[in-house]
């Protein structure tokens, strides 16, 4: 039997290889895996994807879980950086008002959101203003 953890990872991978396929397909150049000094200290942690000076976090959740509480951790790595971006996936974002609310209420010239699926056009649109390098 699979463990729910094996399972989230598993999940978060298959977010992060389709991220790195709208990136390729834009060619765009981008780094992943990129270690960096989170909020807390930690000098092991990794942010999923850099392009320049733009930080880029996936999460997926199909269920309810605990990643809810994960998304203010998230927003302020990503604070932390010139431009951070959060995607994220799956059936359980897309039915969490709250969430929504929370991240549209952070929105700035630093950081932003989007579903997986809007991540291209956001990337376009952000090329077309020049804020995104390629």
């Amino acid at each position: 039997m699979v463990s729910q953890g094996a399972k989230a990872n598993y999940s978060g991978q298959k977010l992060e290889q389709e991220v790195a396929s709208i990136l390729t397909n834009l060619d765009i150049d981008f780094q992943s895996q990129v270690k960096f000094m989170d909020c807390y200290g930690n000098s092991r942690a990794k942010m999923d994807f850099m392009i320049d000076d733009l930080a880029i976090e996936c999460k997926r959740q199909e269920v309810g879980g605990t990643v809810d509480q994960k998304i203010p951790f998230v927003y302020e790595n990503l604070s932390m950086f010139k431009r951070g971006l959060l995607v994220l996936d799956g059936a359980h974002f897309h039915r969490r008002e709250g969430i929504i609310n929370y991240l549209n209420s952070k929105r700035s010239s630093f950081f932003d959101w989007c579903f997986v699926e809007e991540l291209e056009d956001w990337l376009l649109e952000q090329t077309e203003s020049g804020a995104t390098p390629q």
